[in-house]
């Protein structure tokens, strides 16, 4: 015995009519949804789901199973809805088997289970089976109206394969030949060509398969191209034609009447008799013809109704696939459209932007030719100067003047060369040891002479000389003034 207990208020409301919160039959496997009393109050004051699932394990309280219901019916729904893709009877469907689930395996489940995520998972794999039995069934379906439309007439594919379908049916084996006969030429359900062949469904379904692609193989060889779904397409529509509404009533006579004359004759005669009564009575025959042939309208009108009305939703479905499937190849030619137009669009921008760098490029050409002729113009500018400072005369310096007279009387050495040098542009530096000699005093008179061979004529008869390049420690007498000139030096012989 469980150890949940109720509330007193439970207590009081144990037996009032349920008004809002739903309830399921385990039993049934149904879910109803009743709702409570005025109070609105929950029945039960158990929160935990494992303590409602073992009182209803051990004690089989619906009204605990009840509650679970109510608290996780949300969930499963929800959960089932969004897996069946919105089919919301499927979406029942699941839920149903969930719960029915959940009531055979309430006793065996672990205490420590947690009862929402064991429902998540249930209710998973219930819609996973769900779905694919549903798609079996419509596949089954959409097989079955292939199978059983009247064609109108004879089919292209038809037309190819007729001369060569008994040739490709003797190359296959015995197995194989038996499994098409069986579901294209009998139109048998794939069960029934298994419990013929000794199978199961789904090795028959297996069989047929490999059959057709072996059929179609052959047939490709022979120049028949065609898929596996349009030979089994063609195959339901055309392999088996139907025959005079009477011959099966004629042969069935005939038979008979051959087998009552057995005892007379032998069985030669037998068949002659048959071969006559074939030919003689060929009036009885079409009058037999006449007489059958409105019966078998009849019961072709029958079965042509009942299988058009069978097959109205089926094609409904049908029709509505094919519509999802255009809308979703159209769907997918818009994508392409639009990765087309994205691509397009990048190369539009690239094509401007090459064309920018283009022309940056040719005006930076431009820019470069320009500057190469103005380089060139430069180059030829200078190359002009140059030529033009070669030609230039040099700068011819004067002759120097001739003085016709020198005279000095009686004058310090000193000034007698401050006077020429300053006369010839010349800056003497004096040798330190020639400094005393300086103060000497002069006489001289010289005629025709230029001021700088007067000042060599002088220095030479004192002793003295005069170079182009004075020494470091030269230097020029304190109380000369500055003048323009060459410097040069004054030293000893």
């Amino acid at each position: 015995m469980s150890n949940v207990r109720l509330s007193p208020i439970a207590d009081r409301r144990k037996n009032a009519v349920p008004q809002g919160r739903g309830t399921f039959s385990p039993t049934t496997a149904r879910f109803s949804r009743p709702v409570y009393g005025s109070a609105g109050a929950t029945r039960w004051n158990v929160t935990d789901d494992a303590q409602l699932l073992r009182r209803y394990a051990e004690d089989g309280s619906e009204a605990a199973f009840g509650e679970l219901v109510g608290r996780h019916i949300d969930l499963v729904y929800s959960a089932a809805l969004r897996q069946v893709a919105g089919d919301t009877y499927l979406a029942q469907d699941v839920t149903q088997t969930v719960l029915a689930d959940l009531a055979r395996k309430a006793g065996s489940l672990p205490r420590q289970t947690v009862l929402t995520c064991w429902l998540y998972q249930a209710t998973r794999y219930a819609a996973a089976k769900a779905v694919r039995s549903e798609r079996r069934r419509v596949n089954r379906e959409l097989e079955a109206v292939a199978m059983q439309e009247v064609p109108s007439g004879t089919e292209p594919n038809w037309d190819q394969l007729q001369p060569v379908l008994d040739e490709a049916l003797s190359c296959l084996g015995a197995k194989d030949r038996d499994a098409v006969l069986l579901r294209y030429f009998e139109r048998k359900e794939l069960r029934a060509v298994g419990g013929a062949l000794g199978t199961s469904e789904e090795a028959a379904r297996n069989r047929v398969g490999r059959a057709l692609e072996r059929l179609r193989r052959f047939l490709t060889r022979r120049g028949v191209s065609l898929s596996t779904a349009a030979l089994a397409s063609t195959l339901a529509g055309n392999a088996v034609q139907s025959a005079p509404a009477a011959l099966a009533g004629t042969i069935s006579a005939a038979v008979v009447a051959a087998a009552a004359g057995a005892a007379a004759a032998g069985p030669t005669l037998n068949l002659l008799n048959l071969v006559s009564m074939t030919k003689l009575k060929a009036g009885l025959l079409g009058a037999a013809v006449v007489a059958g042939a409105g019966t078998s309208a009849v019961l072709q009108q029958q079965s042509v109704s009942r299988l058009r009305a069978e097959n109205q939703a089926l094609r409904k479905k049908s029709q509505q696939l094919e519509q999802l499937r255009a809308e979703n190849q159209q769907l997918a030619g818009l994508r392409a459209d639009a990765d087309e137009w994205e691509r397009l669009r990048r190369d539009v921008a690239e094509v401007h932007r090459l064309r920018a760098e283009v022309a940056r490029l040719r005006r930076e050409k431009e820019d470069a030719a320009q500057l190469a002729a103005q380089n060139i113009q430069l180059k030829e500018a200078l190359a002009r100067l140059a030529a033009v400072a070669e030609a230039k005369p040099e700068i011819q310096k004067p002759e120097p003047e001739v003085l016709p007279l020198v005279l000095f009387d009686d004058a310090p050495l000193s000034d007698v060369i401050a006077t020429l040098a300053r006369q010839a542009n010349l800056n003497p530096q004096f040798d330190p040891e020639v400094v005393p000699r300086l103060t000497n005093s002069v006489n001289i008179r010289l005629e025709n002479l230029t001021a700088e061979a007067a000042l060599k004529t002088i220095l030479g008869t004192n002793s003295l000389r005069l170079v182009k390049t004075p020494g470091t420690a030269w230097k020029r007498l304190e109380d000369w003034g500055e003048w323009p000139g060459d410097s040069v030096g004054v030293t000893k012989k």
